[in-house]
């Protein structure tokens, strides 16, 4: 992902402005970039499309700006990123200058002078000037019917010759009742896609007379042209992705999920959003870690993200360059976010980690402290563009893509940002101690009671304290005393905390402590000289807050605004108002920031007051968090920002003759070398995905107490000196393109296999087997224990002679299988078997298993299989 230049405070002015000259016009049959505001769950976005010449054809890319709040301050983005694209003057086809633009976008704060000259009706008024040019555009387009009709008359012309074939699957002629660009001598072909009701309507048309291609524009008034289509490929590679989630050993939570879907284009014809211009294979997968010994926002951010991300990725019809596949993944993230925040579960978290495999391209995100591993028999690349190919070494490499310690406060960057957003402090040095812990409150009174040490105690309140009053230790009452108080209770903790009265391992942590308590009691000492009143509301405020329920618990809202619970909105925010508003407003020239953090505080404390409903909240021990990047955890997120959710990428090239491995692990693996998920990969390397993540899960699980992991384990084999073909034909969008049996591409075979198994069932499946095993008792193990059992024998049988492997297994199969298979004579086995006559997972497993070879751990109906 390229980055823009970094900035400071200081340069957060545009780098350009509405008045600044365009540059000459765009590059014949070239559209100029197009700009334009998109709402998404209540928030606005600039959208920038730009159309650059690739060969003979015309592509379009799409930027997107941040999230804003106003339709004006997107509108000030959409102008911004306009005037960076046209001053790339069309020869820049990587879109630097706008993206770069766009990263400075994410930082910058508009202010209400910068948006002067921005209409609330401005899109209002450009629907009237967009009707007014439709409306002569009509009266043309007839007259120059009237006249084009006449003239065929006269020189009884035929219709207007096709020249040109479009490029893509499914396209088709228009019926009698589709509406059409209007376009004088055109001869259109559409393309259709079922929409959210099932039906299908025209989104693309094709001018085959001039060979340019149209869209509808988003704000349904008119067309516009738009870049050529990608004429998708089908790469030769197979795919296996298999996962595994172990509950804890103590209280049997599960708390990690993981989402695989194998082929999108199938799962896209499910949803009605078809995939057709997309390259082939392609895959997601998608491992969510709940944080706060809750899976509630795991499950939430499961079931949700590629509901948003199928709608993203079925909207465009051209080629997707890298950075839009990252941008794409990040917009889809950041709206799950938004969503989580919005629902029940809002103050559960999660880490989540995405893996999207387009064509031979792997993007790969990651958010939190999900840890995401790619290796392989060659060394890993280190540009920015990383290529994965093959070599003839005996073992594997391996690189850290995203994950370990990078969300965490051991990174640097990520602590100084939460450090100057929430006054936190931590000290690096301590971390085995202590360790880095974010809260959304000060430092809980029971935290502190367990530290014997008075100085050790202090320093920790001091550290973490949200507030300048909790820093000072003092309650909305004890401001009664005035300016006198403050400077007494300063200097009786300034002598414990003080840098000359500790050792020299704390020193530099006392000095930034030290600094903190006597800005505190500067603070507060100002506050109240300038309004007392106003100051014991703003403490009021602070200590609500700091109870940890001011998000979750409808009663400590009402409490602080003085209203009943469940009133209005529009009673919320005038108690907010009239209680606090005015009163704040004279300490913000003596400390603006924390009266902005109270203002902050005092809207959520209305939106909780409104919902009336207390909702889930963690323990008081499971509330911190060690991460600084993560979905979902309110608290964390407002009034104070501490936590991001922005989700880092990477793009890597899966080049010809490439075999690598991709390895996703929760938090709680991370005890686990990457030299050790290296080895696992390569002993299960390459059809058996499923069994490295469950021997990762089970090794880590040991190492970590018990604790409740996940894993997801990936492998990806591109074939030598092959290039994808195209699968583009003709014929109804409406057949599922993913019931063509694939081949070449999936190495399976066709007609039938003769396969032997050992299953082993568990307590709890569903209905009788009529194939079980005749004369064994009911099972009493659990799922994750058939599958361990399973595990056990594969890796035991991989350790033997492959000449004896085939007599090795039918032991097994004697002595362990719950199928009445094993009693059948000679061979234990289940015969031949075709492709529709066995469940789906066993049936995929059979028909992909090499002749003489073991399979993966399979779960079925029945149970666990190999």
């Amino acid at each position: 992902y390229i980055r823009g230049p970094r900035i400071c405070p200081s340069s957060l002015e545009p780098a350009m402005t509405a008045t600044e000259p365009e540059p000459p016009p765009w590059t014949a049959d070239v559209p100029a970039p197009d700009v334009g505001v998109v709402a998404e769950d209540g928030r606005y976005r600039a959208e920038l499309t730009n159309y650059v010449q690739k060969g003979d054809r015309v592509k379009d890319i799409r930027v997107r700006g941040p999230a804003r709040v106003t339709r004006k301050e997107a509108q000030k983005d959409a102008a911004e990123l306009r005037l960076a694209a046209l001053k790339g003057g069309g020869s820049d086809p990587a879109l630097f200058n706008v993206r770069a633009r766009r990263k400075e976008l994410e930082t910058i704060k508009w202010k209400e002078k910068d948006l002067q000259g921005l209409d609330d009706k401005e899109e209002e008024r450009e629907r009237e000037a967009e009707r007014r040019r439709h409306e002569e555009a009509e009266k043309r387009l007839r007259e120059a019917t009237e006249a084009e009709s006449l003239a065929r008359k006269a020189a009884q012309l035929e219709e207007p010759e096709q020249k040109f074939e479009p490029v893509g699957p499914n396209w088709q002629k228009p019926g009698s009742l589709v509406r059409l660009p209007r376009i004088a001598g055109a001869s259109w072909l559409i393309h259709e896609k079922q929409d959210l009701n099932g039906k299908y309507r025209a989104w693309l048309y094709f001018n085959a007379v001039t060979g340019k291609y149209y869209r509808q524009k988003d704000s349904g008034a008119g067309y516009i042209q738009t870049g050529t289509p990608h004429n998708p490929r089908d790469f030769p590679m197979r795919v296996r992705l298999g996962s595994a989630n172990l509950s804890s050993k103590q209280e049997g939570k599960k708390l990690c999920m993981a989402v695989i879907l194998q082929d999108l284009h199938k799962t896209g014809f499910l949803l009605k959003q078809p995939l057709e211009f997309l390259d082939r294979p392609a895959s997601l997968i998608v491992l969510c870690d709940g944080l706060r010994n809750s899976s509630l926002a795991a499950e939430f951010c499961a079931k949700k993200l590629h509901v948003l991300l199928f709608p993203k990725l079925s909207a465009r019809a051209t080629e997707w360059e890298d950075f839009e596949l990252m941008d794409v993944l990040r917009d889809a993230v950041e709206a799950l976010d938004g969503m989580l925040l919005d629902s029940a579960a809002c103050l559960s978290g999660c880490s989540l980690a995405v893996g999207l495999l387009i064509g031979t391209r792997l993007v790969i995100g990651a958010v939190g402290g999900i840890r995401c591993v790619v290796c392989g028999p060659a060394p890993v690349a280190s540009q920015k563009r990383h290529r994965a190919a093959t070599s003839a070494s005996s073992s594997w490499g391996v690189r850290m893509v995203i994950g370990g310690d990078a969300h965490t406060g051991a990174n640097t960057e990520e602590r100084l940002r939460v450090e100057s957003a929430g006054g936190r402090i931590w000290d690096p040095s301590r971390w085995d101690s202590i360790g880095f812990e974010l809260s959304s409150c000060s430092a809980r009174p029971s935290k502190l009671a367990s530290i014997e040490d008075e100085r050790e105690r202090l320093l920790l309140q001091v550290a973490r304290a949200a507030n300048p009053f909790a820093v000072l230790g003092v309650a909305p009452a004890d401001l009664a005393e005035g300016a006198a108080a403050i400077r007494r209770t300063f200097r009786k903790r300034s002598l414990v905390v003080h840098p000359d009265k500790v050792g020299t391992d704390l020193r530099q942590h006392a000095v930034a402590v030290f600094a903190k308590l006597e800005s505190a009691a500067s603070a507060v000492e100002a506050m109240l000289t300038t309004d007392a009143g106003a100051s014991r509301l703003l403490a009021q405020i602070d200590s609500a807050n700091d109870t940890g329920r001011l998000v979750s618990d409808p009663a400590v809202a009402a409490q602080l605004l003085s209203v009943d619970e469940g009133c209005g909105a529009k009673q919320a925010k005038r108690a907010s108002e009239s209680k606090f508003h005015s009163s704040l407003s004279h300490l913000q020239s003596v400390c603006p920031r924390d009266v902005e953090r109270a203002l902050r505080t005092l809207e959520v404390a209305v939106e909780t007051v409104v919902r009336a409903t207390t909702i889930w909240a963690p323990t008081e021990a499971a509330e911190p968090v060690r991460v600084t990047r993560a979905l979902g955890c309110k608290d964390l997120k407002a009034p104070v920002p501490l936590l991001s959710a922005s989700l880092v990428t990477e793009c890597i090239e899966l080049e010809p003759g490439c075999s690598v491995g991709v390895a996703m692990l929760s938090d709680s693996l991370q005890r686990l070398s990457n030299e050790e998920i290296a080895q696992q990969l390569q002993q299960h390397a390459p059809s058996r995905p499923r069994a490295a993540a469950l021997r990762l899960a089970l090794q880590g699980a040991s190492d970590n107490s018990g604790a409740a992991v996940g894993a997801i384990c990936a492998f990806f084999e591109r074939d030598s000196g092959t290039e994808g073909g195209s699968f583009a034909s003709g014929g109804s969008s409406g057949t599922p393109a993913a019931k063509r049996l694939k081949t070449a591409s999936s190495g399976s075979y066709t007609g039938r296999v003769r396969i032997s198994h050992i299953l082993l069932r568990w307590t709890g499946l569903k209905g009788e087997d009529e194939f079980a095993r005749p004369g064994l008792e009911a099972p009493t193990r659990t799922q994750a224990n058939a599958e361990r059992e399973l595990l056990e024998l594969l890796e035991d049988m991989q350790t033997g002679d492959t000449k004896t492997l085939a007599a090795r297994f039918k032991a097994h199969v004697l002595k362990h299988s719950e199928c009445a298979s094993a009693l059948n004579v000679p061979y234990a086995d289940l015969g031949w078997i075709e492709q529709g006559e066995a469940e789906l997972a066993l049936e995929a497993a059979a028909f992909a298993t090499p002749v003489g070879g073991l399979s993966d751990v399979v779960v079925s109906s029945r149970g666990a299989h190999l």
